[in-house]
């Protein structure tokens, strides 16, 4: 069973500044923003009443007409019946605005031989290091059997986007047991590049 799966997490840098006088000033926050649209992964056609929740959570908000949700700078999920939720993750700056597309894939038909076999793949966190001028980042994910049977072997299939080129990377693991979760983390070089998101692109499994 193929499933495609992003997933991800937004980094919060408010920038405070206490000024010591007389009285303790305390100038506004500078925060960095997401914006974004979520479409169909089939026809590209944008969704309107996808359901959106945010990650430390600050309650819930409906997209538009035009698939569109507010500016935030929290860890996005998107909900529609019909559809498998989706997320994605992304680092934002102070006072930089980025663009986040989520795609969400239609439920699949009630598939016989799948024998009960799910599964589910997540970003948790990454964060970028540097060392000698070059830079790395370290990913941090979870792989959970949310089926009714054991998994014997998986892969999951990142996308490491950056503020040049794309990396990707591939991770695997086997024997996972109904509601067990594999918690894992995988360092990946970057050239002199700064990680700006980590997608999961899709992800492969096998039920017992």
């Amino acid at each position: 069973m193929l499933r495609r799966f992003a997933a991800a997490l937004f980094v919060l840098l408010p920038l405070l500044v206490i000024v010591g006088c007389e009285n303790e000033l305390l100038e506004p926050d500078l925060r960095g923003a997401i914006e974004g649209q979520v479409f169909d992964f089939d026809t590209r056609e944008p969704l309107s009443g996808v359901n959106i929740t945010t990650n430390p959570p600050t309650g819930s908000l409906i997209t538009d007409e035009e698939g569109r949700f507010p500016t935030g700078n929290y860890s996005v999920a998107g909900r529609r019946s019909g559809y498998d939720a989706n997320s994605i993750t992304v680092s934002v700056l102070d006072g930089q605005t980025r663009t986040a597309i989520l795609l969400l894939e239609r439920e699949a038909e009630d598939d016989t031989t799948s024998n009960g076999a799910r599964f589910d793949a997540s970003v948790l966190n990454f964060t970028n290091r540097t060392e000698n001028d070059s830079s790395f980042v370290v990913v941090e994910y979870r792989a959970r059997n949310t089926g009714s049977v054991a998994i014997s072997a998986y892969e999951i299939y990142f996308q490491l986007l950056t503020t040049g080129q794309t990396y990707f990377e591939e991770v695997s693991g086997t024997n996972l047991g109904v509601g067990q979760s594999d918690i894992g983390e995988f360092e990946q070089y970057v050239g002199r590049d700064t990680v700006v998101a980590v997608e999961i692109s899709d992800f492969f499994f096998d039920g017992q």
